[in-house]
């Protein structure tokens, strides 16, 4: 399994385009993670509060 530590050290070696490329996926990746929660709890309220994720 690859540390945190690891995978730090490696970005840091990449050349800079590189590093902005990883950092738009990350972006990407949490602007879709908060678009499908908030989706999900739309979805919970018009369903009368059950949370469809977890089935509570």
């Amino acid at each position: 399994m690859i540390t945190l530590l690891e995978i730090e050290k490696a970005i840091e070696q990449l050349p800079e385009p590189d590093q902005r490329k990883i950092a738009e996926w990350f972006e990407d990746h949490r602007l879709i993670a908060a678009s499908s929660a908030t989706l999900a709890s739309i979805y919970d309220e018009e369903d009368g509060g059950d949370n469809q994720l977890t089935t509570e």
